[in-house]
């Protein structure tokens, strides 16, 4: 197993009979469906959701760690922990929690990860080896292999990739990884989320492409020809993820005049070529 700290990472506490009550209005998870898994001991560790806009843009993705039925974490980017803490606090207003700031950090964890806790986003693309955990372990390697995992199997992590209330959900695929319950009732966010997806008006997504240039920098251009097709959120040692126009993904794609190629994941397949 390799243990990589993940100092961009932070936790969120929340104390209270009705923390699944409140995070079902704020989120895109369906938190009361998983706290009736928590009662019949049927949850998971980890959920993967988001907090949107009332526009529907991302503010960050987070996961979910049930801890009873009384008491659940939420991992967030660490940049914006206080300015969520705050909002969550000031919209709690009657409901019965309390919220906290745990001081345990977060760890990603590839391989063998006995006694941590399956990164919910591994099932979904096809892999069985990242794990999350909480707690104060020693970390063995650098977050860049982590970096290089994501980028490898098109994993986003906003807000170290690109900026909040840049994107949609849908544009990272949060809506192939779980992350988003269009069933449920409403939520901050969800009238937009809900008809992307219900008029097929998706145009773009998040894509991995490989190149010999080491990196590229961020908002660089993707190009087919002349034309625009897309351009590069994060990059590192070869690989980088870009939001691509669907409909010029096929051809000699080029950024900052190097030769990209685009490397569909299989988990992405039937969504993208439909």
């Amino acid at each position: 197993m390799t243990l990589i700290a993940l100092p961009h990472r932070a936790l969120i506490g929340f104390t209270g009979p009705d923390w699944a009550v409140f995070l079902n209005g704020q989120t895109s998870l369906n938190t009361e469906s998983i706290l009736q898994d928590v009662l019949n001991n049927t949850a998971t560790p980890l959920y993967y959701g988001s907090i949107l806009t009332p526009q529907g843009k991302l503010i960050c993705d987070f996961f979910l760690h049930p801890l009873n039925a009384e008491e659940a974490w939420i991992e967030v980017p660490e940049a914006l922990r206080d300015e969520l803490y705050n909002r969550l606090n000031l919209y709690k207003l009657r409901a019965k929690i309390k919220l906290s700031k745990p001081d345990a950090r977060a760890y990603a964890a590839i391989g063998d990860a006995s006694g941590l806790l399956p990164d919910p986003r591994a099932t979904a693309i096809g892999r069985t080896d990242l794990y999350r955990g909480y707690g104060d372990f020693t970390a063995d390697t650098p977050l860049d292999t982590y970096i290089d995992y994501r980028l490898t199997y098109n994993l986003a992590d906003p807000l170290a990739d690109f900026p909040k209330e840049y994107l949609y959900p849908i544009d990272i695929n949060l809506d192939v990884l779980g992350a988003i319950d269009f069933k449920k009732g409403c939520f901050v966010g969800q009238e937009t989320t809900s008809r992307m997806k219900r008029r097929g008006t998706i145009k773009n997504r998040l894509l991995p492409l490989t190149h010999t240039h080491p990196s590229l920098p961020f908002g660089a251009e993707v190009l087919l020809g002349d034309r625009r097709a897309g351009e590069i959120l994060a990059s590192a040692n070869g690989r980088s993820l870009a939001l691509m126009r669907l409909d010029r993904m096929d051809g000699d794609l080029t950024a900052e005049g190097h030769a990209v190629t685009l490397s569909l994941p299989d988990w992405l397949k039937p969504v993208v070529t439909s």
